[in-house]
């Protein structure tokens, strides 16, 4: 009765936590389009708007970093279920984990940078509303649609412990993450994000047989 109790217990934090992640992309995707479209119409008439923009630019940057923050929650318990072979429940815990992610980075620029057209692109005056209105919404909406089909808390029949080798293939994943981002701010030079992925896919197998 206890290790039922505590299995919903873990379920249901995991479904709030799913709610408050997608709840943070939602609002960093209005507060890209509201503020976007507000200094686009400005950018005129108020002065030292661009410099306003990158300041501003940060609160939908701290949103999308919490969405994110929250998501990795799954991470854990997805790895412990691939362990005991419970592939639906981890197929769909991996998908909160990671549609947060591609929501950030999508938007940040690997997706919105891609689609470049000159008169949105060349001046600071359209690039918050570029980003989000054309990589952040349509990812967002993407990641609620899926969610909205696939996350089914209810099917979760029990909880897979994370082993220790669980929490240290966790803890590779996310030094990942947070070179990646670092990346993407021009703090991580490349070569050390090469070198790590590297050693990481090294020490992974060696981590899944030594540890217990």
């Amino acid at each position: 009765m206890k290790v039922r109790h505590f299995t919903l217990y873990i379920i249901a934090w995991e479904d709030r936590l799913t709610r408050l992640s997608l709840a943070l992309l939602l609002g960093a995707t209005a507060y890209g389009i509201v503020v976007g479209a507000t200094i686009t119409m400005y950018y005129d008439t108020v002065p030292n708007m661009g410099a306003l923009e990158d300041n501003l630019g940060s609160v939908q940057l701290i949103l999308y970093l919490l969405a994110v923050i929250v998501s990795l929650s799954h991470l854990p318990l997805a790895l412990a279920d691939v362990r005991h072979s419970l592939w639906k429940q981890a197929s769909i815990r991996a998908l909160a984990f990671i549609g947060p992610l591609i929501v950030f980075l999508g938007t940040d620029g690997l997706i919105a940078h891609s689609l470049w057209w000159l008169p949105i692109s060349a001046t600071d005056r359209f690039h918050m509303l570029h980003h989000t209105v054309f990589a952040g919404l349509p990812l967002t909406l993407g990641y609620w649609l899926l969610l909205r089909g696939w996350w089914r808390p209810a099917i979760f029949q029990t909880i897979a412990v994370p082993s220790r080798r669980v929490w240290l293939v966790s803890g590779i994943v996310l030094v990942w993450i947070v070179l990646g981002v670092g990346i993407l701010f021009g703090l991580v030079p490349p070569i050390l994000f090469g070198i790590t992925m590297i050693v990481g896919l090294v020490a992974l197998p060696v981590i899944w047989r030594v540890a217990g």
